[in-house]
């Protein structure tokens, strides 16, 4: 049924509409039936691994999101001249540095991108 249309809602019946809503319900819980499944099959490793390079500590404390950005920036500038430099470690591990200071989504990305040619 298509919920967003005003005059099929208005033409559906009230079970019709509950069993619309059971069946919806039943569809949600599967599917985190099926992604609780999966999620336990990760090996812990994998999973440990897997969040230092998404959620890494942080590597210092500012005052001001301001400093930490620009440090961000810094870490960054300096972890692309190592990579084209072609020292992909120490790049892998100032992307890591910049990531912790500011979690932005491009540098996650260029840390897992080091590690995967290490």
């Amino acid at each position: 049924a298509d919920f967003a249309n005003p005059q099929t809602m208005a033409s559906l019946s009230f079970s019709s509409l509950v069993s619309s809503a059971t069946n919806l319900s039943r569809s949600v819980s599967a599917l985190a039936a099926s992604t609780d499944a999966h999620l336990r099959q990760l090996d812990d490793e994998q999973t440990d691994a897997v969040d230092r390079i998404v959620q890494p500590p942080q590597r210092a404390t500012f005052n001001s999101a301001a400093q930490r950005a620009e440090m961000h920036n810094r870490l960054t500038k300096q972890a692309l001249a190592a990579n084209a430099a072609g020292d992909i470690a120490e790049a892998a591990s100032l992307f890591a540095q910049a990531s912790g200071l500011d979690p932005r989504p491009t540098t996650i990305l260029s840390h897992v991108n080091m590690r995967l040619k290490l």
